[in-house]
């Protein structure tokens, strides 16, 4: 009895599996294929590299190039500066940086691992000047939005005149909003007045190449961070 109510319920089940996969297979058949996207071949465009390199040459960064300054906003010029420190004369000025800048003289960063207790005062002086003039520069920034645009076609003369305007307003209205409590209202409009365009000619490719190199001379980094260092600890 039990073996032959064993076998109906087995029969029972084969038949279900069938039944089952007998359906499954008819919904596989009768299922549309979705078309398949036609494969875009990559185009190829053929470019003339090297000729494009001697006319870019040719109009900006020859001796006689075919594009005039007077054609560009003056490109940003360094001013020239002349110092001593510790003996040696350097011919550069210098900013003051964090460590995220490259070593060369142009750019003065404090000692990553300092190891004697002048590396350490140097460095802490360092950090301490350069966030106050970063925090200095920030608010300024902020507040007035003539110091938030490009700025590198001004004149030395110009930059050193809105420099001056916007401290002595920044003062002017720290001084009148004493003892209240308002919240600061900056300036959020862009600019559209652009500086003037001043019709220097850019040095020669032979000197900017010198200049370039000389601002990233490292042995004359680590010579000037020597001497630096000597100068702050002599005057701490």
């Amino acid at each position: 009895m039990s073996s032959s109510s064993s076998s109906s319920s087995d029969g029972i089940e084969g038949d279900l599996i069938d039944a089952f996969q007998a359906e499954y297979e008819e919904e596989m058949l009768n299922e549309e294929e979705e078309p398949r996207r036609p494969r875009r071949r990559r185009e190829f465009i053929r470019r003339d590299r090297l000729g494009a390199h001697d006319r870019l040459f040719e109009d900006y960064f020859a001796d006689d190039c075919n594009y005039p300054p007077s054609f560009f906003r003056r490109r940003g010029e360094a001013p020239v500066v002349n110092f001593t420190v510790n003996g040696h004369e350097y011919n550069y000025g210098y900013y003051l940086a964090d460590g995220i800048y490259p070593s060369w003289p142009v750019f003065m960063k404090g000692v990553t691992l300092p190891q004697s207790e002048k590396q350490r005062v140097f460095t802490a002086a360092q950090s301490a000047w350069r966030k106050d003039v970063e925090c200095a520069f920030g608010v300024l920034k902020a507040r007035f939005n003539i110091l938030a645009v490009p700025g590198r076609s001004y004149s030395r003369r110009t930059l050193g005149l809105i420099m001056r305007a916007c401290v002595i307003l920044h003062n002017m209205i720290i001084d009148d909003e004493r003892g209240t409590n308002l919240e600061n209202i900056y300036e959020t409009v862009d600019s559209n007045v652009g500086p003037a365009i001043h019709n220097h000619a850019p040095p020669s490719l032979a000197a900017r190449i010198k200049m370039d190199n000389e601002m990233r001379d490292s042995p004359m980094y680590t010579q000037l961070q020597h001497d630096l260092i000597e100068h702050v600890w002599a005057n701490a």
